[in-house]
């Protein structure tokens, strides 16, 4: 991946996971990281009712739940330190979460 000053990260950690989301991080080296993760009342029940929840059928073996903690202390382990941090709740009990972090010190 290309050198960036900014990475967004919108619910892609999820897919990919914290420990290669932190070597893509490291890899590209960007002053800032914004990610977007979302935040589940029921871990087993991650994708919202909807008529085109069979779509999503499969995904549940490379979903990865996304906690705030474990996400922020990933990225202090990158060298990156949280900046900003807002949730967006939504009506079914889940909430989008983002999370912005500035790099901090030389990894």
């Amino acid at each position: 991946m290309p050198k960036a000053q900014l990475i967004i990260a919108n619910l892609l950690i999820e897919y990919i996971g914290y420990e290669l989301f932190k070597k893509t991080v490291l890899q590209v080296e960007p002053e800032y990281v914004s990610c977007v993760i979302q935040i589940n009342t029921d871990e087993h029940c991650w994708v919202s009712d909807s008529p085109y929840l069979h779509e999503f059928y499969g995904l549940d073996a490379i979903h990865h739940q996304m906690k705030e903690r474990e996400l922020t202390t990933a990225m202090e382990e990158t060298g990156y330190s949280k900046i900003l941090q807002e949730a967006e709740p939504h009506p079914n009990g889940k909430a989008l979460l983002r999370i912005d972090f500035c790099k901090t010190e030389v990894v």
